[in-house]
């Protein structure tokens, strides 16, 4: 599956950081819409769900370190603050009620990752049923309509079109055949996970969260692709969008591979770990902490 072609601009920070112009000319009219349903937007979406916030402040403590090219810090609320929440772009329905089963989903998976930390990189693929059991195929669907979520949020945050496909999965489509979901490790961190369970870490690299930089693509003139990326510990999450493709995702088999990367888009985890971490048993970073969207340069 080729990239989008046309003009790739320079890039284009955004999500919190000083908006580059690179994009501008995609960007929609400001809206107080739901971007999902369009009904009247009241609520702000997590960007960390605030039970991973303290499983990785661990202890009943409440500081979160998290680091981001426009801030470095102990986060001041693990609930609200522009670090915390994307930018009110969602209804209470759709942000609530509609997208609860997606909650579920992660936080079974985020449970089960941090379970088999020690193991899975010994794995070259998932089965979903050892996740899931018999409901594998609904709720691992799910999974990725919490990604697509969180997606549509950032995308949403920075008036920029979100893909119809994505919207019909989050409304219960099968498929969204534009974006490919997929899983994967990272070979850098699940390295520095077994040196730090070593050190007596207990949950080693899990408890680094957060997203890696988004890069868009454009095509005469309109946003036609994106990556999209999430990591806990060494695992990640990507959804490559790329308009008008069709593939397949994770939720399609009842296993899924998971391959081992070292370089290319996964490199923009840039695992600095060691800069960031032992400072604290409760460390937290979100590397690239809320997302940075550009455009890739030629």
């Amino acid at each position: 599956m080729g990239d989008v072609t046309g003009q790739h601009r320079a890039p284009d920070p955004i999500s919190g950081s000083p908006v580059d112009p690179a994009l501008d000319a995609l960007r929609l009219p400001a809206s107080n819409l739901c971007w999902w349903c369009g009904a009247l937007a009241t609520t702000d979406e997590h960007r960390f769900k605030h039970s991973t916030l303290r499983r990785v402040a661990g202890g009943g403590a409440t500081e979160v370190f998290k680091v981001r090219d426009d801030f470095q810090g102990t986060l001041r609320s693990l609930r609200k603050g522009s670090q915390v929440v994307w930018a009110k772009s969602m209804c209470a329905d759709c942000n609530n009620r509609r997208s609860q089963p997606f909650d579920r989903a992660y936080d079974v998976m985020e449970a089960f990752l941090v379970e088999n930390a020690d193991e899975m990189m010994k794995w070259d693929e998932l089965q979903w049923q050892e996740v899931y059991g018999e409901e594998w195929q609904r709720r691992s669907a799910d999974l990725a309509r919490y990604f697509g979520k969180q997606m549509g949020c950032m995308l949403a945050g920075q008036r920029l079109s979100v893909p119809e496909e994505l919207i019909e999965f989050l409304d219960g489509a099968d498929r969204c055949p534009s974006i490919q979901f997929i899983l994967c490790r990272s070979w850098r961190a699940g390295s520095f996970h077994k040196v730090m369970v070593r050190d007596g870490f207990e949950q080693g690299i899990t408890t680094q969260v957060g997203f890696v930089e988004a890069m868009a693509y454009q095509s005469e003139g309109r946003l036609a692709g994106l990556d999209f990326g999430y990591y806990i510990g060494y695992v990640m999450f990507c959804a490559r969008w790329r308009e008008g493709t069709d593939n397949e995702s994770w939720w399609e088999h009842e296993t899924t591979h998971l391959p081992l990367v070292k370089d290319g888009f996964l490199g923009q985890l840039a695992w600095k770990t060691r800069e960031l971490g032992l400072r604290t048993r409760h460390l937290v970073a979100g590397l690239a902490g809320a997302v940075n969207l550009r455009t890739p340069r030629r």
